[in-house]
């Protein structure tokens, strides 16, 4: 096994030449900023919601372990990664609630007036759902302003941590997050 002490970047040469152990260390490494980002995605879900902060973060190392053609080269890499993945973690969930509510299956039960209006508008999952294919729009014609959103959103990076991460200027992440907001602000309102 290799010394404890290699860093981040060595670790995840060592992952993608198949060392064994090695994806443990780089999760054990990044585990708190992880949860971290976790975390600071999911505080704006309902209380009773079933995605927790450690469930999204185990989660995320489970797709990263499957993933056996992944090439992680550096903690920039990595971190996009992980903030697609949890992207796509969060949405198939509220994908997978809005079909439970949809019925999952059971036969359709006619909806009186009353019963329509407790159970109230849109909820935080259409809205996820509605905001991931407006992103995969986005992704279709700039995969870099796509790749900021899903960062910021999705993963709950600053402007500054973006930027460090993708190697640009906080000017220029600045001026791609709001151009990205444009482009999914009309995307929404169709």
């Amino acid at each position: 096994m290799p010394d404890p002490d290699v860093p981040l970047t060595q670790w995840l040469v060592l992952a993608a030449q198949g060392e064994r152990g090695a994806l443990d260390r780089v999760f054990a490494l990044l585990y708190p900023e992880l949860r971290r980002i976790a975390h600071g995605r999911l505080r704006t879900q309902r209380d009773d919601a079933l995605l927790d902060t450690t469930s999204l973060v185990h989660e995320t190392f489970l797709r990263l372990v499957d993933a056996a053609q992944l090439v992680l080269n550096d903690r920039k890499h990595f971190f996009a990664y992980a903030a697609k993945t949890m992207r796509h973690i969060i949405v198939d969930f509220a994908r997978e609630q809005l079909a439970e509510r949809r019925g999952g299956g059971v036969a359709p039960l006619a909806l009186d007036t009353a019963l329509g209006e407790r159970l109230g508008g849109p909820s935080g999952e259409t809205t996820l759902v509605r905001i991931n294919d407006a992103l995969l729009a986005l992704e279709a014609v700039d995969a870099g302003l796509a790749r900021v959103v899903e960062m910021r959103y999705f993963a709950g990076y600053s402007e500054t941590e973006i930027a460090e991460l993708l190697g640009s200027s906080e000017r220029t992440v600045r001026r791609q997050w709001d151009k990205a907001r444009s482009f999914l602000l009309a995307s929404l309102q169709e």
